[in-house]
């Protein structure tokens, strides 16, 4: 498969810095109205024409310790709680890619056993989640945020249990500022989007966060049918909130144009009209520091979902997946397959392949988690 433009500007998460983008010529910039510009100013914001703010990288840190989790395959049956997990991997077809996805699934030091009396909970704590890394270097992105956030969230004061929302931003933004120490400079134009959930087994409960469009989707058996249940939303740049912000922060929110104004590929963040850089997909990542001051954050959407008996199973997914395979048929894949979860990732990364004329054209990461008695 070759990188052409038109792949780059359908599916790339962030486009400059690729060898295949070239930057179309450039567009005059439209003047602020008064209004635009007063109302920017009233709320603490850039005004549209108001120059970036270039951000300022540090050398490249070394990061501190932190407590180090269990991971998954080391856990014995009777610390899993029930729980069967399964995870697969592919980069994409690329000659000399290197696959920017990890995966996270966990026992973090100190959530083996929660509740202190008032808590309501006796039981354990466990973490997964994937990270898609994009840019130069988006596998050091995604690789940092897997292995820092379990750290980060054993080291908070308060157990993880007691506020899970509250637990789960603060290990994301802690987790954030490890990507940039640890890479400087380099992670001016490369980050991760990212899903994590935390299961709390004693109160049945599942806290999920998410920066990007990689995505969490509950499979539930409601009589003999089988539904799809979202646990995120992909946090595009064109969704209201998310364009008010970053336009209010002095963002650009279009699609690229070529040289003749002709659109194409999905709606991004830009410094200009000009659509020069950074071209970044999603409105909330880890790392980007070009972005970042352009109003991409790095805080999470936040949810919580109290599972059911019908709640079966969970994919948590890469956008590999998901703009390949609707989240329907990834259920209805899953399902078929219930009692043999590797082959039904093996089944899932099929149906990506068919959808892409028999190619992966982008890496795919897919946690695929069982809920089960016992």
């Amino acid at each position: 498969m070759k990188e052409t433009s038109t792949y780059l500007l359908n599916r790339a998460s962030v486009l400059f810095g690729r060898p295949s983008f070239r930057k179309p010529q450039a567009q005059a910039e439209p003047e602020p109205s008064c209004f635009e510009g007063c109302f920017a100013r009233f709320l603490g914001y850039p005004s549209g024409n108001t120059k970036q703010i270039a951000v300022t990288y540090g050398e490249r840190k070394a990061l501190t310790s932190l407590p180090a989790p269990r991971e998954w395959a080391e856990l014995p049956s009777e610390k899993r709680s029930g729980i069967q997990v399964e995870v697969a991997s592919h980069a994409k077809e690329l000659k000399g890619w290197i696959n920017q996805d990890a995966a996270l699934a966990v026992l973090p030091a100190g959530c083996s056993a929660t509740g202190d009396g008032n808590s309501g909970t006796s039981g354990p704590l466990f973490l997964f989640g994937v990270f898609d890394g994009h840019g130069r270097l988006g596998h050091e992105a995604s690789e940092t945020a897997a292995a820092r956030m379990p750290g980060h969230l054993s080291s908070q004061q308060t157990h993880p249990s007691k506020n899970p929302a509250k637990a789960l931003e603060d290990a994301f933004r802690s987790t954030d500022d490890d990507i940039y120490a640890k890479m400087g400079s380099d992670v001016e134009y490369s980050g991760s989007t990212g899903v994590v959930v935390m299961v709390d087994r004693g109160q049945s409960l599942l806290t999920v966060a998410n920066v990007g469009d990689s995505r969490a989707v509950l499979g539930r058996l409601e009589g003999s049918s089988w539904r799809a249940v979202p646990l995120t939303t992909d946090l595009k740049p064109e969704m209201t909130e998310e364009r008010e912000r970053i336009e209010l922060s002095g963002g650009v929110v279009s699609r690229f144009r070529d040289s003749s104004g002709e659109e194409a590929g999905p709606f991004r963040v830009w410094d200009g009209p000009s659509c020069e850089k950074p071209g970044l997909a999603v409105s909330r990542s880890l790392g980007d520091g070009a972005a970042r001051s352009l109003g991409v954050i790095a805080a999470p959407v936040v949810t919580k979902h109290k599972l059911q008996g019908q709640d079966k199973f969970l994919i948590i997914a890469t956008d590999g997946l998901w703009d390949s395979v609707e989240n329907d048929e990834a259920v209805r894949i899953v399902a078929k397959f219930q009692t043999m979860p590797s082959i039904a990732l093996k089944a899932l990364t099929e149906a990506v392949r068919r959808a892409e004329g028999d190619e992966l054209v982008d890496d795919t990461t897919i946690l695929l988690i069982h809920f089960r008695e016992g």
